[in-house]
């Protein structure tokens, strides 16, 4: 009853607004709950947008990134097959009889030129072949045949030339212009031929074979592969210049004096987002390995953000459309609308569509993702199958021709199966690299000494003939993945003992490092071994993908290691760093959550 009493004062005392407000209730409330319901609406669809754009864009520079690593490798192993067929013909015992004594005047020239024409049949891209006395004089020992006016030319200036002197064995040179107008661009690959003993001291120089190739064919080659990949490749040289590109063949000497190729010369991959031609593009940048040449792809932003672009247009749409039903919702306050159920429903159905197309649209980006994946193992398993021909063929030579062929063949089919065995590591290590961004972590307690002693007992297995001290302290449990940080453990003990076997007897000691504070969140575990150590002027280049510190001849391996270990303490919200000197031993640090801070 007194409720009652006060709404009939406040009628009589405000007789207009009573009425008002009593004839359009419903509406009011519809227009408040549209105030404080709307605007957040068009905030959160607007930050939706900016992260799935985010995504995306992480995702095509992670494509881009991974397709340019695999290109580089690509590229190496192409060059590579073209230097150790040349290599083959630099050791052939013919072709070294020929040459004598190294005094062209001695030159065998009808056998000199046999082998040449022989090499250019079994490599037809060739643009000529020739041997050059140990001086740098030709001596018109070349195919196909040069003018008279070529006889006693000198070559001392040539890139390849002062190339083959300066490393001693098989060099690729900087691109040059061909001697015909418009002609592609031309690279010479030189390689030193070494006296047998037979007519002068074993290892006495007695003249250098040169090849040339125009780039035609490579030119097709790199073309292809950026199609099969969806991308603009370009490659140049070891001085910067563009040698092979998507679209025309380059016929003039061009130097890309960009930033990130600058990098790539340096041994750096890079990535960023740079106007070529005037386009808004996602460019990679990675090093060759062996040759010093830099491969460079791109992907225009409009193409990469294509979908991303589209939806945020959507989305721009939608949120002016929610603002304009905000403007709406302030007039209702005043003007009774007859139309509230619609815009609710037509609201429901604005975000019913965004949901959908979001959904689509991560459906679409799913699917690439696992056409990427496709890829790497349809390119990986093209990749193995001409390595196990060359491996297979090589062993089966060496078994079939057991104890006939002289030592120096025996040595080279030992090299073939070792380069193709090498190979296949580097791709494996090349795509579990490129995978491990999309394993799932499946964290729990794991007990490292265990995990430890496992990797110990493996490489106590594998190095039989060597005395290896392994110190283990009491090492905590830690929370993460079982079967990654095994594999991080395996990476860091078995450099351990690589880097270790020039040593009488190697120490290599696991333990934790004391925590800061007792009520720290994390351990560290550190690996610590006695063996070649490395300069730390160069520890950022450590954990990057192919960057090596020591020579492959003295420690052998595909330079991925480090860098999964990177990746996978990364991934585990940890963080990697070592600290080594020259011949003193190395340190490695990796910190992990503590499994005892979950109890």
């Amino acid at each position: 009853m007194l409720v009652g009493g006060n709404d009939e004062k406040r009628r009589r005392r405000f007789p207009n607004v009573s009425a008002w407000l009593g004839s359009r209730r419903p509406s009011t409330f519809v227009a408040l709950l549209a105030i404080a319901t709307m605007g957040p609406l068009a905030l959160l669809s607007t930050l939706s947008v900016n992260s799935v754009y985010s995504t995306l864009t992480a995702a095509s520079q992670q494509r881009l990134t991974d397709s340019n690593a695999l290109a580089a490798v690509y590229v190496a192993t192409q060059m590579k097959a073209l230097t150790t067929l040349e290599d083959s013909y630099a050791h052939r015992l013919s072709l070294v009889a020929a040459l004598k004594d190294g005094n062209h005047l001695n030159y065998d020239g009808p056998a000199i030129l046999t082998n040449l024409q022989d090499l250019r049949s079994v490599q037809p891209d060739t643009k000529f072949a020739a041997i050059i006395d140990p001086a740098g004089f030709f001596w018109l020992n070349q195919d196909p045949a040069q003018p008279q006016s070529s006889y006693g030319k000198t070559a001392i200036t040539k890139d390849w030339y002062i190339g083959v002197t300066r490393v001693g064995k098989a060099y690729v040179s900087s691109a040059y212009l061909s001697g015909s107008a418009g002609a592609p661009l031309v690279i010479a690959i030189a390689d030193p031929i070494w006296a047998d003993g037979r007519y002068a001291p074993k290892g006495t120089r007695i003249g250098v074979l040169v090849v040339g190739y125009d780039m035609t064919a490579a030119q097709s080659l790199f073309s292809g592969l950026a199609r099969t990949q969806g991308v603009q490749m370009e490659v140049t040289d070891q001085k910067g210049v563009t040698i092979a590109q998507s679209g025309s063949i380059p016929t003039t000497i061009v130097y890309d004096k960009s930033a990130g190729v600058a990098s790539a010369l340096a041994g750096r991959s890079s990535f960023g987002r740079v106007a070529i031609q005037g386009r808004d593009s996602f460019t990679a940048y990675s090093p060759v390995a062996g040759i010093g040449w830099t491969v460079v792809t791109s992907l225009p932003a409009a193409v990469a953000l294509a979908d991303a672009n589209r939806l945020r247009s959507l989305v721009v749409v939608i949120t002016i459309v929610l603002l304009a039903i905000l403007a709406l919702a302030k007039a209702i306050l005043y003007v009774v609308s007859r139309d509230r159920q619609d815009a609710q429903a037509a609201l429901a159905g604005s975000n019913l569509r965004l949901e959908q197309r979001v959904t689509a649209r991560t459906a679409e980006l799913e699917s690439s993702n696992r056409d990427l994946e496709a890829f790497s193992y349809s390119v990986s398993h093209d990749l193995r199958s001409p390595l196990r021909s060359i491996d297979g063929f090589s062993r089966m030579v060496l078994e079939e021709n057991e104890g006939r062929l002289a030592p120096d063949s025996v040595r080279k089919l030992g090299i073939i199966t070792a380069g193709a065995q090498q190979m296949g590591m580097l791709i494996d290590d090349l795509l579990s690299f490129s995978r491990l961004g999309r394993v799932e972590l499946k964290k729990r307690r794991v007990f490292t000494d265990g995990v430890v002693a496992e990797v110990i007992a493996e490489l106590k297995q594998e190095n039989p003939g060597r005395q290896i001290d392994f110190v283990v302290q009491d090492l905590p449990a830690c929370h993460a993945d079982p079967i990654l940080i095994r594999q991080v453990f395996r990476n860091l003990l078995g450099n351990a003992v690589k880097f270790s076997r020039q040593r009488p007897v190697a120490r290599i000691e696991v333990g934790t490092v004391p925590a800061a504070s007792p009520a720290g969140h994390t351990v560290t575990f550190f690996v610590k071994d006695n063996g070649a150590g490395f300069d730390m002027r160069y520890v950022d280049k450590l954990f990057g993908v192919f960057q090596r510190l020591h020579r492959m001849e003295d420690f052998p391996g595909t330079g991925v290691g480090l860098a999964l270990v990177r990746r996978i303490v990364e991934r585990h919200g940890g963080k990697v760093w070592a600290e080594a000197a020259v011949d003193a031993g190395a340190t490695f640090y990796l910190t992990l959550e503590d499994a005892s801070a979950r109890t």
